[in-house]
């Protein structure tokens, strides 16, 4: 079960510091202007350029160019240091999706859309390393903020680990958050254990016997087992329940060819 925190009708934004809702303005302005400009993994260019000109401005210490565009920075905490380090990663990559909607921040890109909301967990990113940086005197232990190239797909999480992003320092622990459509507006939603789904990839190759249509009791019909399959793997695994009801959900993608 998803718990959820608070509803958008309970939500006090005076309990929010007011040095972070001073914040609201700029993340809209950033998140929309990632927005105008969406780039498909790995090619993140612009939007690294942007994100390493903010940490720039603000004095963060960061390394760019991982795993091609993925973006390191490090915030070190001014107390008496704990020896604890967080990580929070953001995506930034995103989809070969062209935009319909009729917006003043709509794509620039054609046929690329942020449409799964990394323009938004870019901009929290931001925000948040800004804030870190301006109250570092507040906190104990060090952060790294972790861009991540390449979610939809290419994967760039891999890449960017084998570079090294969770070592010097060692990462204690790593948070991330992503945008859910499905909680109110102004709702946390948390969850022990795993929530989010993933996809990997299986080939399954189903030998069959030609014949004529006369004698189907000659013939081997792929096409037919292979549904069965389809239907098998649904019926199996519950794959039509909700993810949040279930371990697991898998998808069963058939490619006849012949």
């Amino acid at each position: 079960m998803i718990s959820a925190f608070p509803n958008a009708e309970s939500v006090n934004l005076s309990r929010i510091r007011s040095d972070i809702r001073s914040l609201q303005p700029q993340l809209v302005e950033w998140r929309r202007r990632l927005h105008q400009q969406p780039e498909l993994g790995f090619q993140e260019k612009l939007t690294a350029e942007f994100v390493s000109q903010k940490l720039q401005e603000w004095g963060i210490e960061h390394q760019t160019g991982i795993a091609q565009t993925g973006i390191v920075a490090i915030i070190k905490g001014g107390k008496i240091d704990s020896g604890k380090v967080l990580a929070i990663r953001a995506d930034m990559d995103a989809l070969p999706i062209q935009e319909l909607n009729e917006v003043p921040y709509k794509s620039q890109h054609d046929g690329v859309m942020h449409a799964c909301g990394h323009d938004g967990h870019t901009a929290i990113a931001l925000g948040t390393a800004y804030y870190l940086q301006v109250t570092r005197q507040n906190f104990a232990g060090t952060i790294k903020i972790i861009f991540q190239p390449a979610e939809e797909g290419p994967g760039g999480a891999k890449p960017m680990i084998e570079a090294g992003v969770l070592k010097n320092p060692d990462v204690d622990a790593i948070i991330g958050l992503h945008l859910w459509n499905n909680l109110p507006l102004g709702t946390v939603g948390v969850r022990a254990g795993a929530l989010m789904a993933a996809v990997e990839c299986f080939k399954c190759t189903i030998l069959g016997k030609g014949g004529h249509g006369a004698m189907p009791h000659q013939t081997v019909d792929s096409i037919v087992v292979a549904a069965q399959i389809v239907n098998a793997l649904q019926e199996g695994d519950g794959s039509l329940k909700a993810p949040k009801e279930q371990e697991r959900s898998d998808v069963f993608c058939h490619d006849g060819r012949g």
